[in-house]
């Protein structure tokens, strides 16, 4: 009977820390992680400076003219585009080659023509990182981009007493995190020069907010609702 009755309060107890509505750290924090792991953060890819005759938005590879531009203004932006395309390249993401193209036309481009230009297509390390369907996580859209890291909660600071909001129960929640499995491109300094949020999502652990909404299922990130 003592067994028995041991048994019955360790069940008890066990269900008790394991109640998924509760409002508690652990439960906020994988609510949490289970939202932001799916949403890393992300390069946008670069434009070039000209399309190809009947390219598509967006599409590989981006060009950018070979020719060093008569007017200085017009160098400088070559140069700005160059930049970021050339670290992409440092990193082992993209290939950069000389060729020649049937130019687009467009609004400033009446007679199309062959131009010379330099190619940044995808490497297999940069296909293997790179997403251009629509971003589901909410966190952007349609621009094809270099996703990095997994994001993973470390604690939950504080959160607010859950209180009802427009029908649904809702608690504010203030937490740390930090991106883990991060691949060896994202230490490159010339990409993070170039793009200088690379930088300050890779230097450690971050502070961040979040909102959770009980559901019937338990909580939930809101942004998973």
């Amino acid at each position: 009977m003592k067994i028995s009755v041991a048994l019955v309060v360790s069940a008890a107890l066990l269900a008790g820390c394991s109640n998924p509505k509760e409002a508690s750290k652990s439960n906020f924090q994988h609510a949490i992680n289970d939202w932001i792991e799916k949403a890393p953060p992300c390069l946008a890819m670069p434009d070039g400076t000209i399309t190809a005759a009947n390219q598509k938005h967006d599409a590989m590879p981006v060009y950018v003219e070979a020719a060093v531009a008569a007017r200085p203004y017009a160098e400088e932006n070559r140069q700005r585009h160059i930049a970021p395309l050339d670290a992409l390249v440092d990193a082992g993401l993209l290939r950069s080659t000389r060729t020649e193209i049937e130019q687009g036309q467009g609004i400033f481009v009446s007679n199309g023509g062959k131009v010379a230009v330099l190619a940044y297509d995808l490497t297999d390390k940069g296909k293997a990182a790179f997403k251009d369907e629509a971003d589901k996580s909410g966190f952007g859209g349609m621009q094809p981009r270099f996703c990095y890291g997994k994001p993973q909660v470390d604690e939950v600071t504080n959160f607010t007493q859950p209180a009802d909001m427009m029908g649904m129960t809702l608690s504010q929640v203030s937490y740390t995190y930090h991106l883990a499995d991060l691949p060896d491109w994202t230490k490159k300094a010339k990409v993070q020069a170039a793009f200088p949020a690379l930088a300050t999502n890779t230097a450690g652990t971050r502070d961040a907010k979040a909102a959770v909404v009980l559901t019937n299922d338990g909580w939930k990130h809101e942004k998973a609702i």
